[in-house]
């Protein structure tokens, strides 16, 4: 870890001077430490000359991963002295999209915290990517089709999206689906959903659609909601709105588009925390669904 610390300083300054006065070692014991590694590995990472030190080609791909390295162990010390585990207990860091963390999963995490005591689970509700390379976080939940690169990803379900709508507005749409092009609509930042849906209902999309943009898809339902006009629900994030009676659902057609998905680097997969988290949300989408049609099956 010496020889590392003092190759990865060397590395960012392309100065062994100024990477000692950072480290507060001495200038020729520095230059030893960065001497033995290249020793140790067989290969040159700088190439020395009058003005200083320029990286080697392996030297470049050793720093990237000394970097990357420093960078992990930084944040996650920092996790841990700011809100260190308790005795006992494993962290579990969720990386979800907020609408999905508002309107699913946090009001049913209490079950798997009953389930899974010695488990402290911290959401992340976010729509920028985990930075799983920096420790950010253990398992993500993403709403798309990907591909995430280097990651792995597991389908957790696919979305059957449909028009909802407050009930005293239903009244007033027209009967048919192809009327709501003529007026606005509660539109998300992208308009594929949209498009998918129109072209199930057997309704051509010519021209952009029109109405107020809310780039989190729960933001669009709750001016649902609020009787502001037509949202494109879906069968997770509006499922609770419809079953108390907030909102209806005008048109019998439904389109799936997109799906939500368990992504996380591959060896993730296999922490005892991330497989408990991983089992219990499985099950408790597919008994939320179950329900949802009618059926109550034994389980969470």
């Amino acid at each position: 870890m010496t020889m590392l610390r003092a190759f990865e300083a060397a590395a960012r300054h392309e100065s062994l001077s100024r990477a000692a006065e950072e480290l507060n070692v001495a200038h020729p014991a520095l230059s030893r430490q960065v001497r033995d590694l290249e020793s140790w590995l067989g290969c040159a990472l700088f190439t020395r000359h009058n003005r200083g030190l320029s990286l080697t080609e392996a030297g470049r791909v050793y720093r990237d991963a000394a970097v990357a390295a420093f960078d992990l162990l930084e944040t996650a010390t920092g996790l841990l002295r700011t809100a260190p585990p308790q005795a006992g207990r494993t962290r579990l860091v969720l990386s979800v999209e907020p609408s999905f963390a508002q309107r699913w999963l946090v009001p049913r995490l209490g079950d798997f915290r009953t389930r899974n005591p010695l488990v402290e689970v911290v959401v992340d509700a976010t729509r920028a990517p985990a930075d799983f390379r920096k420790g950010g976080a253990d398992l993500g939940i993403r709403y798309g089709n990907g591909p995430w690169s280097g990651l792995q990803a597991q389908l957790l379900w696919a979305v059957e999206n449909f028009p909802v709508c407050a009930p005293g507005l239903a009244a007033g749409l027209p009967a048919d689906p192809v009327g709501l092009l003529a007026g606005d609509l509660l539109l998300e930042e992208m308009d594929m959903p949209w498009h998918a849906w129109f072209r199930a209902a057997g309704i051509g999309v010519a021209g952009p659609l029109r109405g107020p943009r809310f780039y989190d898809a729960g933001n669009a339902i709750d001016a649902a909601v609020a009787g502001q006009g037509v949202a494109l629900g879906d069968a997770i994030l509006a499922a609770d709105d419809v079953a108390a009676g907030r909102l209806v659902r005008p048109y019998p057609q439904t389109a799936v588009h997109d799906a939500y998905h368990l992504v996380a680097p591959a060896p993730h997969f296999r922490r005892p925390a991330v497989r408990a988290f991983i089992d219990w949300v499985v099950a408790a989408m597919r008994d939320f669904h179950a329900r949802r049609a009618g059926h109550s099956p034994p389980g969470i």
